[in-house]
């Protein structure tokens, strides 16, 4: 039993990390969904996540062993003169301008907007992506063969 215990732990910690992997690739998968160049600010649509400028965002999306838990989400290498953006395309939030002037210009509708401030809807990449993980099976499938792996070393 005691042995079984070790390899129970160890083969969780490694499905920890292939699970994070999996929500890994699905988020840069999603990332890459939509592209407008620089030159224009056209979002994705709504609710949906951001499109590709660089690929930055989707470039920095790491997974990594954090002890015997994994995580995967964006780093700080995907930033930009307001910082780290990852967070804030997720989960939405108010956007400041970050130039001399203090305020951003966009176009949009076919018309030129500008604020000091731009309340801005969420772009969800990372729970999309972990949903899809899940329920497709993805998930489940590789912590079962984690488990089997454990379970063959002890009973062969």
């Amino acid at each position: 039993m005691d042995e079984w215990t070790v390899l129970a732990h160890r083969e969780g910690v490694m499905a920890n990390l292939d699970a994070a992997r999996a929500i890994q690739r699905r988020t840069k998968s999603l990332l890459w969904r939509y592209h407008h160049s620089a030159t224009t600010k056209t979002p994705s649509p709504l609710g949906q996540p951001p499109a590709m400028i660089s690929g930055r965002l989707a470039a920095s999306v790491q997974a990594d062993q954090d002890g015997d838990d994994a995580v995967v989400g964006p780093t700080s290498w995907a930033s930009s003169k307001n910082g780290a953006y990852g967070r804030f395309l997720e989960l939405g939030g108010v956007h400041a301008a970050h130039n001399d002037t203090g305020e951003m210009w966009w176009y949009q509708d076919g018309f030129w907007h500008h604020a000091a401030e731009l309340e801005k809807g969420p772009r969800p990449f990372l729970k999309p992506a972990t949903e899809q993980a899940i329920e497709s099976g993805e998930i489940y499938d590789i912590y079962w063969r984690h488990w089997l792996m454990a379970q063959e070393a002890v009973t062969a």
